[in-house]
C-alpha cells in the first residue's frame, strides 16, 4: 500500500481551504456550531478537489498568495462574494483564468459530523 503525502505549498493551499470553510459555515444562526468537525467523506473530498485546482494554477502563484488562493478557491466555487475574479493585486491577469477553473469544480455544500455521535 501506498501513503501520499501532501507537500508543504499543497497543505498550505488545503489548510486554507478548510479555514474559509469555517469561516463561512459555522457559527451563524441556522448552521452548525463553531467547533463542529468538517465530516470525514467530506474533509476527504475537499483535499482531493484541492489537489486537482492547485496542480492547475500551481505555476501561476507565488509564496505570497498559497494561502489567499486556497480561501478563494472555496470562496469562488460557491460564488460567496469574494474570490479569484476580486483580487487582480494577487493574481495579476489570471483572475479569469482562476475564476472558471474553481467554477468548473461546481458548488460544494458543506458536511459536518453531529456533535455527540
Amino acid at each position: 500500500m501506498h501513503t501520499i503525502e501532501t507537500n508543504e505549498k499543497e497543505s498550505e493551499f488545503i489548510s486554507a481551504y478548510l479555514e474559509a470553510i469555517d469561516f463561512t459555515e459555522l457559527g451563524e444562526e441556522g448552521q452548525p456550531p463553531i467547533d463542529a468537525d468538517i465530516d470525514e467523506d467530506f474533509l476527504r473530498k475537499s483535499v482531493i478537489d484541492c489537489l486537482a485546482f492547485y496542480s492547475r494554477i500551481a505555476c501561476y502563484l507565488s509564496p505570497k498568495n498559497i494561502t489567499q488562493a486556497g480561501h478563494d478557491f472555496w470562496l469562488t466555487r460557491n460564488g460567496h462574494g469574494a474570490g479569484f475574479w476580486a483580487k487582480p493585486e494577487l493574481y495579476g491577469n489570471s483572475c479569469a483564468y482562476f475564476s472558471k477553473i474553481a467554477r468548473s469544480f461546481g458548488e460544494a455544500n458543506a458536511v459536518f459530523d453531529q456533535l455527540g455521535e
